[in-house]
């Protein structure tokens, strides 16, 4: 489940969450959750080292930026066929990652 947050006066979606609104800098937060939502892939590469011992034993990976639909910008693990400007559904994976992959 992907949780957003929403400023409840402005409507602007923040991501990362913070306390208050980047854009009238409301306090008033509301949460809405999807099990997947829609985006762009801005940006992709190939890693071939990680220092997160965690993430050594998924090497190599594609990751890249993908922008939701809703305006902010997230790093997520790709599909390796999600490409640049293509059209992409974030989903969360069992570990709690943000995963994109082509519609």
């Amino acid at each position: 489940m992907i949780r957003l947050q929403h400023c409840s006066d402005c409507r602007t979606v923040r991501y990362p969450a913070s306390e208050f609104c980047g854009v009238c800098l409301s306090d008033q937060t509301i949460w809405d959750s999807a099990d997947s939502l829609p985006g762009v892939v801005v940006a992709r590469t190939l890693l071939h080292h990680s220092n997160e011992p965690s993430f050594r034993e998924r090497l190599p990976f594609v990751c890249g930026l993908v922008r939701f639909a809703a305006g902010p910008v997230a790093i997520c693990f790709l599909d390796d066929t999600a490409k640049v400007g293509g059209a992409v559904r974030v989903r969360t994976g069992p570990d709690g990652l943000l995963i994109a992959a082509p519609e």
